[in-house]
């Protein structure tokens, strides 16, 4: 097991390596310039230039590259220590757009977004299981109908409208503050306070997950009738094993199995927050913070953000696999 990881990580590095290469390359070679709102129009043709090179945009590709993760790498060891007083530090990454630090205001953005992935993933983990067995071990059944034609419709609609109508309802029909983290313009204290943020963490929480609920749903009943169909099924029943012993030792643990490997996805996921979630609740998580600095071409943050995101899901992918050699007495690590 040891061996493997070890060598897992040495491939990891590799792979992480040649993904900052492209999306390096990706993003340096890519139309526009990124340091135009760096520059002072009112100054000359000639100090422009001189202010463009000290910017180090005329730099060659594999200069910009080398700057770049030599600075990152820098103010990643500056906030991975919990010793170190960044009051007052240099930080060599900031937004072009902002002007603020990025490893610093990415990690500030990231705890923003935490409680709403995680309640989202909690919600959807938790609900597609039973629901999906229960369908299962119960098919053909009125209920079983009833979360088809309820799963398909989650499925249909898409998650922007969804989102918008909740908002509705609550803010302007029932006149309950959800958006942002939480109620503005407004002070709370003590159990309020915990109440009012659990309130506003809640309801995008659950319209993020509705979708998610939908889809794994319907996935973990087709595991679940696929492996009841298998013949070691057939023949624990044969032998006399009760039905929860049939259903859950046997069958729950085998169709369980390809969700672990999804479980690589969570890391990723928990990082990035989700888009329109944080735009439609103004939620000023990293998901946004993100696709905003796409638009804006600043390049620092999109760089980082990829970086990091890369680097969490091949994390991911190693978890999982490991999870899925101890779950599989068949999966053999080498």
């Amino acid at each position: 097991m040891l061996t493997y990881i070890i060598r897992r990580i040495f491939q990891m590095g590799i792979t992480l390596f040649i993904v900052s290469v492209l999306s390096f390359l990706i993003v340096a070679l890519s139309p526009g310039d990124p340091y135009a709102s760096q520059l002072d129009p009112k100054k000359k043709p000639a100090d422009l230039e001189r202010q463009r090179d000290a910017l180090g945009y005329d730099d060659p590709v594999a200069t910009k590259y080398v700057k770049f993760y030599r600075a990152f790498f820098n103010d990643l060891a500056v906030v991975a220590n919990p010793f170190k007083d960044t009051k007052g530090h240099e930080w060599r990454l900031t937004s072009h757009v902002s002007k603020e630090p990025v490893l610093p205001t990415m990690w500030s953005k990231m705890l923003i977004t935490l409680p709403l992935v995680l309640v989202t993933t909690l919600v959807v983990w938790t609900l597609s299981f039973p629901i999906g067995i229960h369908t299962a071990l119960r098919r053909n059944t009125p209920l079983d109908r009833a979360v088809t034609i309820f799963s398909y419709a989650l499925i249909a609609f898409p998650g922007f409208w969804l989102s918008i109508m909740v908002v509705k309802f609550f803010t302007v029909t029932l006149g309950i503050p959800i958006i942002a983290p939480d109620t503005m313009g407004v002070e709370f204290e003590g159990p309020r306070e915990f109440f009012d943020r659990t309130w506003h963490i809640a309801v995008p929480a659950f319209v993020a997950a509705s979708g998610g609920v939908a889809v794994l749903t319907r996935y973990v009943k087709g595991q679940m009738l696929e492996v009841m169909g298998q013949d070691y099924v057939r023949t624990a029943k044969a032998k006399g094993v009760s039905s929860d012993g049939v259903h859950y030792k046997h069958a729950l643990r085998n169709a369980s199995l390809p969700f672990v490997t999804m479980l690589a996805g969570l890391l990723p996921s928990v990082f990035g927050g989700s888009v329109i979630t944080e735009a439609i609740f103004a939620w000023p998580g990293l998901g946004r913070w993100v696709f905003e600095a796409v638009f804006t071409k600043d390049v620092y943050v999109v760089m980082t953000s990829m970086f990091i995101g890369s680097a969490l899901t091949l994390l991911g992918i190693l978890i999982s696999d490991i999870m899925l050699s101890i779950a599989d007495p068949r999966v053999r690590l080498s």
